[in-house]
């Protein structure tokens, strides 16, 4: 478990550099005349057989005069600009057990995960302070290792007020 919340709390960490649950891969494509078809009732037809793709429409929308979107149902999705002619061509594939594993880091199972988390999260509470006292003396808490401990307390609130 701790293994798993781990590294899921690396993913949800970097969530603004990449996206941890789907793979998005996009790729650019020149086609000349696409302007032609800018009014075309068939221009979803026209873009799927340009590009190979057999997949039907899932949904479709214009975001300006210019710029088309068109979504297809095997997560596929095409971007044309008529202006530049340019066609960009967006696959989105799930990571499926780095997904699963953010689910249960971001408590989205819900249910009796909720409790499960609970109890590992008071074990570990209680594994923590524990070891505050496994090693008296000089080389326990109130010896050299305070200073560890104490920096473990000090380093999360610098980097909240700093």
């Amino acid at each position: 478990m701790t293994l798993i919340f781990s590294i899921s709390g690396i993913a949800v960490n970097h969530i603004d550099d990449w996206n941890p649950n789907y793979q998005v891969s996009q790729k650019n494509h020149f086609i000349e005349g696409i302007a032609q078809q800018v009014d075309s009732p068939q221009l979803d037809n026209y873009l799927r057989e340009k590009l190979n793709l057999n997949s039907p429409s899932r949904a479709d929308f214009w975001e300006s005069d210019t710029r088309y979107k068109l979504f297809l149902k095997n997560d596929t999705n095409i971007f044309v600009d008529f202006e530049t002619q340019q066609v960009t061509l967006e696959s989105i594939r799930s990571r499926p057990i780095l997904k699963r594993f953010n689910q249960l880091h971001l408590n989205e199972v819900k249910q009796g995960w909720t409790y499960f988390s609970d109890l590992f999260a008071a074990m570990l509470i209680f594994l923590s302070i524990s070891a505050l006292f496994m090693i008296k003396g000089r080389n326990g808490v109130l010896g050299k290792r305070g200073l560890l401990v104490l920096a473990g307390f000090v380093s999360p609130f610098l980097f909240l007020f700093l």
